[in-house]
């Protein structure tokens, strides 16, 4: 049900939008207007037509390092029954909340946690219930990870807590820049910041190959719909002084081209392929890979380790 708020028309939000000096994200408010925001329409289509093919309809979602919420609000809209939105950056919190009181969202914030510590930082939605559910009951049934990957130092332990805070069946939709031209195993570094080999921005930490992420998600114990990669070639705009602008040269190494890709992968109960049990208890090991959540993850009962 949507929230019992006043009703903004469309010469108020517009009042109000003047009022802010940061948007990443363009979000419909209404039919006549829109927020401000970077132009990355290439990206915004290519993960709303991969939202779009799955079924939200009584879902429960968690959209990790959600900004402004433009895609959790589009969860909502495809008809989940609850939608968590994750974050740490404060510059869009008012961002968030303002759109989510002129869409009468129900889209719940936290923005105080990292996408390293998803399991830690959500305890009170898994935990502070006084109904009959289990511990387990809450995982969620879709994860969004988009535009994050590649500004992490340390993706892997992102993707395992992904898997620990989703129900087994569950689905991980994830974007992020890639390398295009290379069938290799490679997660490509881009340099310390400012320093960059692949894409001129301080943030940029990796490149996937399409190969080497779905090693990753593999051993995260994740299944990749291999029909759902999709990919695009497309030049994202960097900041530069305080300003966004185009690249106007890409840094390769080894003639590696970067660009944009998405896919879709189910969580399952055991590692893919002919993995035997001592692979097993290596992956599970937390002093190794601390991303793996024990306590959450809602299939050890089921594996011999």
């Amino acid at each position: 049900m949507p929230r019992n708020s006043p009703d903004w028309t469309s010469a108020q939000v517009t009042a109000e939008l003047k009022k802010f000096n940061y948007w990443y994200h363009k979000i419909e408010l209404s039919a006549d207007v829109t927020t401000p925001g970077m132009n990355l329409e290439p990206i915004w289509a290519n993960i709303e037509k991969a939202m779009r093919s799955i079924d939200y309809l009584d879902k429960t979602v968690l959209d990790i390092a959600a900004f402004d919420g433009k895609f959790s609000f589009l969860a909502e809209k495809l008809g989940a029954r609850e939608v968590i939105a994750t974050d740490c950056l404060y510059k869009s919190f008012k961002n968030f909340l303002f759109c989510r009181e002129v869409l009468k969202s129900e889209v719940v914030p936290f923005f105080n946690v990292s996408p390293y510590y998803l399991t830690e930082r959500l305890d009170v939605f898994f935990d502070e219930n006084y109904d009959e559910q289990k511990q387990n009951d809450r995982q969620f049934d879709i994860v969004q990870h988009f535009g994050l990957l590649y500004h992490l130092q340390n993706p892997m332990w992102s993707i395992s807590q992904a898997r620990s805070v989703l129900k087994s069946g569950g689905l991980l939709i994830l974007e992020t820049d890639c390398v295009l031209n290379s069938h290799e195993s490679v997660l490509v570094f881009n340099g310390l910041p400012m320093y960059s080999r692949i894409r001129n921005n301080a943030s940029v930490w990796w490149a996937p190959t399409k190969h080497l992420l779905t090693e990753m998600m593999n051993s995260c114990f994740f299944e990749v719909l291999d029909a759902s990669f999709s990919e695009i070639d497309f030049s994202v705009p960097v900041t530069d002084g305080g300003r966004l602008t185009t690249e106007s040269t890409k840094k390769t190494t080894f003639e590696y081209q970067v660009g944009r890709c998405l896919v879709v992968a189910k969580a399952i109960n055991i590692l893919k392929g002919d993995i035997t049990q001592k692979v097993q208890r290596e992956v599970l090991r937390t002093y190794r890979n601390p991303g793996l959540d024990l306590r959450r993850l809602d299939f050890l009962n089921q594996i011999s380790c």
